[in-house]
């Protein structure tokens, strides 16, 4: 596993530490340590262009000099509902996504469905820091179908382990209960696939 994280540092791509920010733009954001320092660090969600996928910045601060330092983005991985906060006629959407702090000061990623179609897969990220890099340790969804009966199914699995557990509704409306066993991976957050989540579900 150490191998492993330590090869990610060499895999993540370079991206620019620092860049503008317009505030307006900010959709969500949120403290932790995410690194375990003891010190409060920052994550925020910052929207770009309409139709394109929002970015993910990350901070941690600097204990000796006290000040937050730019720890990397994280682009092309959320998707939602842009707002147009410099548009009149703003209204709240309800496809942001959303941030938590997690105790052991890993951050809960929430990306709610798009409202198209009655199909609808939520998903949520686990991030955790590991050696210089914000990877994957977790993936969970929640799908159903506001025009099906008995149409909806979920999973939640330790991307790290590759262990969990998944759930199908059946035709008759009892549930199907299953494990998930695949390989452990380490994965960056700006290399992660949705697709090998869903996969490892069995979806």
């Amino acid at each position: 596993m150490r191998a492993m994280l330590f090869g990610l540092m060499f895999l993540a791509p370079t991206v620019a530490l620092a860049e503008p920010i317009e505030t307006q733009k900010i959709i969500t954001a949120l403290t932790g340590d995410w690194n375990g320092d003891g010190a409060v660090d920052l994550a925020m969600i910052v929207e770009t262009q309409p139709s394109e996928p929002m970015d993910m910045h990350f901070f941690l601060r600097d204990r000796e000099h006290n000040f937050l330092r730019p720890a990397g983005i994280v682009r092309d991985q959320i998707l939602g509902e842009w707002n147009g906060y410099d548009r009149s006629g703003y209204e709240a959407s309800d496809t942001e996504p959303e941030l938590t702090a997690l105790p052991n000061g890993s951050i809960k990623l929430y990306l709610p469905a798009m409202p198209v179609g009655s199909k609808r897969t939520n998903q949520t990220l686990t991030l955790a820091y590991r050696d210089g890099a914000f990877i994957v340790a977790g993936f969970a969804y929640d799908y159903h179908d506001y025009f099906e009966d008995n149409v909806a199914s979920d999973c939640d699995y330790n991307v790290l382990s590759g262990k969990g557990k998944s759930s199908k509704m059946q035709p008759d409306g009892t549930t199907a209960h299953a494990t998930v066993s695949v390989e452990g991976k380490v994965i960056a957050f700006s290399e992660w696939n949705p697709g090998t989540g869903f996969s490892a579900c069995g979806k």
